[in-house]
C-alpha cells in the first residue's frame, strides 16, 4: 500500500494492455495512476463498499463536503463548469459514471478547502505523509510522500499536487508548518500557468517544483523529462 501511495509500485501510468510491472516494486519513483486504482480495489474489497459510498461516509459527510463525489450525480451537475475549448468555446464534460480514484473526483474549491484544512490540522496524518520521502528529483528538492508531492528545503516541507484532465487543470500546495496554502481549479488546458505566480505570492518562492516535467505541457514536457531542459 505504501508503494502504491508514494508511486514506487513499479506499475505504469495507464497500461496499454494487460497490467504488469515496468520495474521491480520499490526500486524507484514512477508516477502511476494504476497504483491508485489497485488501492481503490483493495479498499472496496475490504469494506465491501464502492469507492463513492466509502468516501461519502468516511470523508465527504464528516467534513461537510456536500459538492463532492467520485461519479456523476444530479445534485452535482448544476455546479459543473464547462471546460474551455479552442477559441474559447465552452465544452460540456463527459460524465464519469464509474468511480476511479485516480481521476474522477468531482469537487469544489470550497469542499477541497475543507479537506485541506482538516489535513493540515491532523498531525498524525501529516507525519505519515512526510516521514519517509522517496526521491524524485534531487536537483529540484522534490520527493514524494504518501499521496503527496513534497518540496523540501531547510526551512519547510511543502505538500503539493496537481490535476490534469482534458480541459481542466488543478493545483494545491500548502505548508504544514505555517498552515498557509491555496487551491486552484481551472477549466482550461492552460490553467497550470497560474500556479507558479500564485505560489510565489502566497508561499514566497522561488519554487523549483514548477520545473518538474509533469507540470509541463506538450513540447515543454518532453524537453524537461528527456533532456532536463525546463524552460
Amino acid at each position: 500500500m505504501r508503494m502504491a501511495l508514494n508511486h514506487t509500485s513499479g506499475l505504469p501510468n495507464w497500461a496499454g494492455g494487460p497490467l504488469g510491472f515496468d520495474r521491480k516494486p520499490g526500486e524507484r519513483w514512477q508516477y502511476s495512476g494504476e497504483g491508485y486504482v489497485l488501492l481503490q480495489r483493495a479498499v472496496e474489497a475490504v469494506t465491501n463498499e464502492k469507492l463513492d459510498d466509502f468516501m461519502e461516509r468516511q470523508v465527504f459527510q464528516p467534513l461537510g463536503m456536500t459538492r463532492s463525489g467520485y461519479s456523476s450525480k444530479p445534485r452535482l451537475e448544476k455546479y459543473i463548469v464547462p471546460r474551455v475549448g479552442k477559441g474559447g468555446a465552452p465544452m460540456k464534460l463527459r460524465p464519469f459514471l464509474t468511480p476511479v480514484s485516480a481521476f474522477t473526483l468531482y469537487t469544489s474549491a470550497h469542499d477541497y478547502g475543507l479537506f485541506l484544512a482538516a489535513l493540515l490540522n491532523d498531525e498524525r496524518s501529516l507525519r505519515q505523509i512526510v516521514e519517509s520521502p522517496v526521491p524524485v528529483n534531487p536537483k529540484l528538492n522534490l520527493s514524494w510522500g504518501l499521496g503527496w508531492g513534497l518540496e523540501q528545503d531547510k526551512a519547510d516541507t511543502l505538500i503539493w499536487h496537481w490535476g490534469n484532465n482534458p480541459g481542466y487543470r488543478a493545483f494545491v500546495i500548502a505548508s504544514p508548518r505555517t498552515g498557509d496554502g491555496f487551491i486552484m481549479f481551472t477549466n482550461s488546458d492552460g490553467g497550470l500557468r497560474l500556479a507558479e505566480p500564485l505560489s510565489n505570492k502566497i508561499l514566497p518562492g522561488p519554487h523549483k517544483l514548477f520545473r518538474f516535467h509533469l507540470l509541463r505541457e506538450g513540447l515543454d514536457n518532453l524537453l524537461c523529462e528527456t533532456f532536463d531542459v525546463c524552460l
